[in-house]
């Protein structure tokens, strides 16, 4: 590892890095956060979205990542990991700062302290040991820097004595003092706000106007603004879930605190009916919050916990349904693009924006549709209005001005969809609001080069047993998409074979949309990152290996696809079946994108990632159970395969590049076999013994 001296730069590749801030264990040493910035030419940052730290760990463009603190294996350091990923760095951005700040005490007493950076691989890039601290309370450690299209990263090593404050003013963040300003003290010019890395209650948050002043949904601009739209929108509680059949009224439990809270209604089988009700104190008709036809499965709305008594709700519902009270600080995080159909509370944390969103009416149902802002420091159960859309047909479009964090309600009974400006835009939409049955022809947009498909199916009456396929222009159909495989809504990639256009067809769903969107739209998949259903992420690090693990409860079947841009067919990674973990390859050359696609039928998962050298090595023996990446280190020669009749397995060859080279072996049996990486593809368990 390249050891460095401060003022020292060295080049940085540009691929997936993990940055570690470390220092020695410690009675009584200081407490460390660590925080990455993203500055433009000017040396500030643009907004709140710019400063990633544990409290918002994640910036919009997926290009950087804070992880958290490694977790305590009984060694001497502790460590807190930033994931970085240069080449998903926006144009407008020039640097990427790692600071950390001391809590409890100056860095003079943090013993230890250095930065290391490493390729995800484990490859090392640069080191940098910090000796001369002693009463600084924030530190700038290194920082990323564009060179002559590429990136340097140099060793910085400079501090400040007062802490959180000096570093906000050298970046351009204002931090708000708790106390007025004295009489005649010049006014604060308004700037982003430096979130606490670990947010506490309401109100805890320092806060400071927007950036710019500019105009929301109404004339007036926001009261304020916080590092955390949904923070400040009422206190944290252990969420409330209660799951029933068919009707029953309830009193929420009042260990939910009085204030706004976040409800979600969902059914866990397709089509039925569904009426929630806000009942009176003594168990009246009350009012009534949603009513749901067969082709709705989930909404989620704001609803007032009283001060004086328990919350009531009464649900009348023809199927299974599951009610979940969380506080508003939960409400899934808008990141450029969100869709969908029913009622929906989203996050958004970003800086200054347009927001555009459309509606699409559903062969002649009605389109009712409005979306709401409320802003740190106002109720959220009184948005401000949006201005009502333009409509064209059975489409309309609007444009939101957003100037900075904020809580969105959508309400509607159409497909939606919002799109940030800043976001990559749609390549094209088709079939919104179209029932299903009628083929659609698709065209690439993106000739040569694949694309992702986004799509939204509104469940039906046999929605459990929908097929999507594709027709090529010999009339040849093949499957797209399955019910029990890909779930209602998610992303897989299209054109991966080259065609220029495709025909779809989808039965037995109510209604479905689609969007194409460009491969800049796939989420960056790190060590750790979590989804849910089937969608699509890029991997830029090389070799690698890939571990599913999935929910616990009922036993969905997954499915990881991997290949490259332009990759005939994805190879298949690895196939799984409830919360056992297996592993599969990811082929790729560093800084060069692969694809991976997660197939599943609405459930979460979370994908684990490690380097070419994170296979098991053997020689003489291994076992294992389903699909796994091993590396035979032995003689070339026989080896003995041992599974199950009716569970056998496949051993392929990988190549220097993990991508499938041959298949060696089919079932049980003696094979032959090479030194090498090797992929095992079953669903039982198989023991490989060379010899034999």
């Amino acid at each position: 590892m390249t050891r460095m001296v401060k003022g020292a730069n060295v080049p940085a590749p540009v691929e997936p890095l993990q940055i570690a801030v470390c220092r020695s264990k410690a009675p009584g040493a200081p407490a460390v956060d660590v925080s990455a910035l993203l500055v433009a030419a000017d040396g500030r940052v643009r907004g709140d979205a710019d400063l990633v730290l544990a409290g918002r760990p994640h910036h919009p463009s997926g290009a950087v990542r804070h992880l958290g603190t490694a977790p305590d294996d009984g060694g001497p350091l502790l460590a807190d990991r930033v994931w970085l990923d240069l080449a998903g760095i926006e144009p407008g951005l020039d640097r990427v700062v790692v600071a950390a700040s001391a809590d409890g005490g100056p860095f003079g007493r943090v013993p230890g302290l250095d930065i290391r950076v490493t390729t995800m691989t484990g490859a090392p890039v640069a080191y940098f040991g910090i000796d001369d601290a002693t009463t600084e309370t924030a530190f700038v450690l290194g920082e990323f820097y564009r060179h002559r299209g590429g990136w340097k990263f140099r060793a910085v090593g400079q501090g400040w004595t007062t802490g959180l404050h000096g570093l906000a003013t050298d970046f351009g963040i204002e931090v708000a003092d708790t106390d007025p300003p004295p009489r005649g003290a010049p006014a604060a010019v308004p700037g982003p706000a430096l979130p606490s890395p670990h947010p506490g209650p309401a109100g805890t948050q320092r806060t400071a106007p927007p950036p710019g002043g500019s105009a929301p949904v109404a004339a007036d601009g926001p009261h304020g603004a916080d590092g955390e739209a949904g923070a400040c929108f009422g206190t944290d509680f252990v969420p409330f879930v209660l799951k029933g059949h068919a009707h029953k009224t309830f009193a929420v439990p009042r260990t939910v605190p009085a204030g706004p809270a976040l409800l979600q209604v969902e059914l866990e089988d397709d089509g039925g009916r569904v009426q929630v009700k806000l009942l009176g104190e003594t168990g009246d008709r009350g009012e009534e919050l949603w009513r749901g036809d067969r082709n709705w499965s989930r909404a989620r709305f704001l609803v007032q916990v009283p001060e004086d008594r328990p919350l009531r709700l009464g649900i009348r519902a023809s199927r299974r349904w599951a009610v979940k009270l969380m506080p508003v600080s939960h409400a899934e995080p808008f990141t450029g693009h969100a869709h969908g159909h029913d009622l929906d509370v989203l996050r958004y944390d970003g800086p200054a924006d347009d927001l555009h969103y459309r509606v699409d009416a559903t062969d002649g149902a009605d389109a009712a549709f409005s979306l709401g802002a409320v802003f740190p420091g106002e109720d959220p159960m009184t948005p401000r209005p949006a201005p009502a859309p333009e409509a064209t047909g059975n489409t309309a479009t609007g444009v939101v001005r957003l100037p900075g964090p904020a809580l969105l309600q959508v309400r509607g009974r159409a497909f939606w969809s919002l799109n940030a400006a800043s976001g990559p835009p749609a390549l094209a939409e088709y079939g919104s609001g179209r029932r299903a049955g009628a083929p659609v022809e698709i065209v690439n947009p993106l000739p040569g080069s694949p694309v992702i498909l986004e799509y939204h199916l509104v469940a039906g009456l046999t929605s459990r047993f929908y097929q999507a396929t594709e027709t090529d222009e010999y009339g040849e159909e093949r499957a797209l998409l399955f019910a029990r495989r890909d779930g209602m809504r998610g992303r897989v990639l299209l054109f991966t074979d080259g065609r220029a256009a495709t025909r779809v067809r989808i039965r037995s769903v109510a209604r479905w949309a689609l969007r194409l969107l460009p491969l800049e739209s796939a989420r960056p998949l790190v060590e750790g990152v979590r989804g849910k259903g089937t969608d699509v992420l890029v991997h830029r690090g090389g070799a690698s290996v890939v571990s599913l693990t999935g929910s616990t409860g009922r036993a969905p079947y997954y499915r990881v696809e991997a290949g490259a841009a332009d990759a005939i067919a994805p190879a298949p990674v690895l196939e799984a079946s409830g919360s056992r973990p297996a592993r599969g390859p990811v082929p790729g050359e560093p800084g060069v994108p692969a694809y991976v696609t997660v197939r599943c039928e609405d459930m979460g998962w979370t994908l684990g990632l490690t380097g070419a050298d994170g296979p098991r090595r053997f020689a003489e023996s291994i076992e294992g159970h389903g699909y796994d990446v091993v590396h035979y280190t032995g003689r070339p020669g026989e080896v003995r395969v041992d599974c199950g009749e009716d569970r056998p397995v496949e051993l392929w060859l990988l190549d220097k590049h993990f991508a499938p080279d041959r298949r060696i072996a089919t079932g049980p049996g003696r094979h032959e076999i090479q030194p090498g990486p090797i992929q095992v593809r079953g669903g039982g368990r198989w023991r490989i013994t060379a010899g034999g």
